[in-house]
């Protein structure tokens, strides 16, 4: 009986051929199409020499991240929430201040990479926020959408309204905009100030979001816009969320330790709702500030599903995953 020729990755000659395709396709940079007229091949065959190189161990991809970022980290970030993409920063100054700002540039930059014209990108309101209005700059020509109302804070000069329109008109886009508070007293002005036409247009185009950028806050004074305003407002709510179990907010939705969201507050919110954060295919959080107020926070909102990428810093990470 005939012996079966054998396949050419297991010889020394297309071994020797492999690695000249994988030479000139992985170095070089020439295309498939371009190794095959050179070799006397068809690109199926070149696609096949390139999978023999890699089995004969003849192929070592190493991929390394800026200094700036710590890969391992991310990675860890990643594997343990199952995030798509998770970026984990060494800012220069390392203050809550030094990590917000670079957090928010890197984030704005991403947006600059990734942020298409169809694209409808709801943004939050606050500190981080109003760094990434003031950095991001490339002509996107997309659709911005506020996510939600605001209170005046002394530390964001800008309102939510703001916020959005100087980052639209800063990158050649439209903006969606609404003027109303983030909670109000009772669930009915709420649905007033829903219902208002104005309010109503922006607010539909919640269901019409690609991505969605937010800053992950923790239930804590000072910690919370959606805390603070209400804390003045109904004091009695507050201990009421707590003690539901509250530990992380995002544009006045809120998160148990368990990732699930925690309700009695929805009813009162002025803007975007978890269901719709959930329907959203990009949601990108800034996780930032203090790792020990932050860290428990931050690992609610991960667990809860609705990011999908998550970019913070290094002592935060190393909080987080170590959580039990």
């Amino acid at each position: 009986m005939a012996k079966a020729p054998a396949r050419a990755g297991t010889t020394d000659s297309g071994l020797a051929l492999a690695a000249v395709a994988a030479q000139r396709f992985h170095v070089e940079g020439r295309t498939k199409v371009d190794i095959a007229r050179e070799l006397g091949v068809s690109r199926f065959k070149v696609a096949r020499l390139l999978e023999d190189a890699r089995a004969a161990g003849l192929v070592h991809i190493r991929v390394t991240v800026p200094s700036s970022l710590d890969a391992e980290l991310a990675e860890g970030l990643r594997a343990r929430f199952g995030v798509r993409a998770a970026y984990v920063l060494l800012p220069e100054e390392d203050t809550v201040l030094g990590q917000r700002r670079t957090i928010a540039r890197f984030t704005a930059g991403l947006l600059e990479e990734v942020v298409v014209p169809e694209d409808v990108v709801g943004l939050a309101w606050g500190r981080a926020i109003s760094v990434l209005a003031a950095a991001v700059r490339s002509p996107l020509r997309c659709r911005f959408v506020q996510l939600s109302g605001a209170l005046p804070r002394p530390d964001v000069e800008d309102s939510a309204v703001d916020l959005v329109r100087r980052t639209a008109e800063a990158t050649a886009s439209t903006a969606a905009t609404f003027y109303a508070p983030l909670a109000v007293p009772d669930a009915a002005a709420a649905e007033g100030l829903r219902a208002q036409s104005g309010i109503a247009e922006a607010l539909a185009e919640h269901e019409r979001m690609t991505r969605a950028v937010v800053s992950i806050g923790a239930w804590l004074p000072g910690e919370s816009t959606a805390l603070d305003s209400l804390q003045a407002m109904d004091p009695a709510l507050v201990r009421e969320l707590t003690a539901a179990g509250a530990v992380a907010e995002i544009t006045g939705v809120l998160f148990g330790a368990d990732g699930r969201e925690v309700p009695g507050l929805a009813d009162r919110v002025v803007g975007v709702t978890g269901e719709q954060l959930r329907r959203t295919p990009e949601v990108l959080a800034m996780a930032t500030g203090d790792a020990g107020v932050r860290a428990e926070a931050t690992a609610a909102v991960l667990r809860s599903g609705v990011v999908s990428t998550v970019v913070t810093h290094a002592s935060l990470a190393r909080a987080v995953l170590a959580l039990p």
